[in-house]
């Protein structure tokens, strides 16, 4: 019941975020495009280049990021085809795109802060890069594959920010350099921002719609896409490891499973504007499953994860 708490009053906090975007939206002439590129040209990437920067890599930290992004690529090819059957539009592509992704670091960092201790929360940090990985570059390929040749979706993933970011932190820690302690300050208050500013982002988002359209056979799509194939698969995967492979301790199942409850990513709505992919529909699906782990998510991870402090 404690976990329950904890988990629950902390996704309420980290609503409020959404709120204020979706005021700031409606009553203030907020600039939600500048916003928008002060996270993904700046602060992200130097989130995720001081995540690896900052840690020792080890062959095991860096294998959860591949473990992540082999799970989310399967889960979107799966979904991309299984879907295929009901839908031959974009329709498809979000979903597969909602399949993979996971609101891992702005809503979710705040809450695994709480839960785990600074090694699980590393190794947490490690997988929600496996997912970033694949939302800018399989998911953020299978968006595009359906507007442009591969070629130009490619050269797309290869300059996207986040993703250079992150090989160059790896780079920078693999040299064995270290970054220096003045930064601490500076590195805890970008991460604090990208987590406030990518929810403040979802309200904005949800503040410039013309109409809350809730698409009923969608939304059951991509939840059963995000909160049912998700959590499985992942399940699958520390099944076969504790009884076959033995890779990962509980540690490192506790970290998996509690991404495997996060929401749909909120880049899935700035993805469906850019290409007008139903943008009204999908920001109406990623605002309720924001409300759906409310009580979601405090459930999970009340039964599943075990050994938290």
């Amino acid at each position: 019941m404690i976990i329950f708490s904890i988990v629950f009053f902390k996704t309420v906090s980290v609503l409020l975020s959404v709120v204020i975007g979706f005021l700031a939206g409606k009553y203030s002439n907020v600039e939600k495009d500048s916003i928008s590129s002060l996270l993904f040209y700046f602060i992200s990437p130097i989130v995720f280049f001081t995540i690896p920067a900052s840690t020792t890599l080890t062959l095991s930290a860096l294998s959860v990021t591949v473990v992540t992004f082999v799970i989310a690529t399967l889960l979107s090819l799966f979904s991309y085809y299984f879907f295929g059957k009901f839908w031959q539009d974009h329709t498809r592509n979000i979903i597969a795109l909602s399949a993979g992704t996971a609101n891992g670091g702005y809503f979710m960092l705040p809450i695994a802060a709480a839960l785990f201790d600074d090694y699980t929360l590393s190794i947490y940090m490690m997988a929600v890069i496996g997912i970033n990985i694949y939302e800018c570059s399989v998911g953020f390929y299978i968006c595009m594959r359906s507007l442009t040749n591969t070629t130009d979706s490619i050269l797309k993933v290869i300059k996207l920010p986040i993703l250079n970011a992150f090989f160059l932190g790896c780079l920078f820690s693999f040299c064995g350099f270290t970054l220096p302690d003045f930064l601490d300050d500076f590195i805890y208050n970008m991460k604090g921002s990208f987590s406030i500013l990518g929810m403040v982002m979802v309200g904005l988002a949800l503040s410039s719609l013309q109409k809350f359209e809730v698409d009923i056979k969608f939304t059951l799509a991509t939840f059963a896409a995000k909160f049912l194939f998700y959590p499985l698969g992942v399940g699958l995967f520390i099944m076969f490891d504790h009884f076959v492979t033995k890779w990962y301790n509980n540690d490192y199942y506790n970290a998996l499973k509690l991404l495997s409850t996060a929401p749909l990513a909120a880049n899935t709505i700035v993805i469906a504007n850019l290409q007008k992919f139903y943008p009204e529909k999908v920001a109406a699906t990623v605002f309720l499953s924001l409300l759906f782990v409310v009580i979601y998510m405090p459930t999970m991870v009340s039964i599943f994860l075990s050994d938290l402090n």
